[in-house]
């Protein structure tokens, strides 16, 4: 498998663009909280005196038992029966779980040099410098992006702006693939946490990297014929638990 993009488009994607509920570091699970449980106020119980009359005697007779009846006719009940279909014993049907997406075989040259991961990569550098400085108008980072998504990143990286990085913001890509909708799409893994450091807090530092799936949506650069413009950040559905992503510093 290449990753290489193919001559036929693929179909545009899906999921959301990331927002600032999702800021790096970029949620890994997709679990809700309490909060998304939908809470339902408890049944009381019936009281075993609820039917009983309390002006006498109850004339009623008890109903027969399972061992009555066992010594009435005899019979005994047959030894593998087990819980009756559709009962609290046991599910009637089961749920089924999606396996996640083997990791993908990477022609690293074939990537080297596309344009669309130069792109990414020139991105990545800017967006760096631009946080550490705090500046989300910073000229060499909207020379990389497009203007009509920089409200959107900004979101998405709200709280990254003001850390200190070390060296361009860590990304291995995975894959480059053309969408119906004429846009670009670079999928690959990202530390999302653990990278960057606060500069007012002396014990914040590169300490547990997180990596997380994330895909770059670019679109031609109308400036620059062959050239590219990132303009959305999307969860990715790369599995990344063998990829190694490596850090650079300045």
């Amino acid at each position: 498998m290449t990753s290489t993009p193919t001559a036929a488009p693929a179909p545009r994607r899906h999921r959301p663009l990331l927002t600032l509920a999702a800021a790096l570091p970029v949620l890994l699970g997709a679990c809700g909280g309490s909060a998304d449980v939908p809470q339902s106020s408890p049944t009381p119980l019936a009281s075993d005196d609820a039917g009983r009359s309390t002006g006498g005697p109850s004339t009623e007779q008890p109903a027969p038992t399972s061992a009555d009846t066992e010594e009435a006719t005899g019979e005994q009940p047959p030894a593998d029966a087990g819980p009756e279909e559709g009962t609290g014993d046991e599910p009637g049907t089961w749920a089924t779980f999606t396996a996640e997406p083997p990791p993908l075989a990477v022609d690293e040259e074939a990537l080297q040099d596309d344009p669309r991961v130069l792109a990414v990569a020139r991105f990545n550098e800017a967006f760096a410098r631009a946080a550490t400085a705090d500046d989300p108008r910073d000229e060499e980072w909207l020379a990389t992006l497009d203007e009509a998504g920089h409200a959107g990143l900004v979101e998405v990286f709200a709280e990254e702006f003001g850390r200190a990085y070390p060296g361009p913001l860590p990304y291995t890509p995975l894959q480059v693939t053309e969408l119906e909708d004429g846009t670009w799409s670079v999928q690959g893994c990202m530390v999302t946490d653990g990278f960057s450091a606060d500069p007012t807090r002396s014990d914040d530092g590169m300490t547990g990297l997180e990596v997380s799936s994330i895909e770059y949506s670019l679109v031609d650069d109308p400036g620059a014929e062959g050239d590219y413009l990132v303009e959305a950040l999307y969860s990715g559905t790369i599995n990344c638990s063998t990829t190694e992503v490596e850090t650079r510093s300045w």
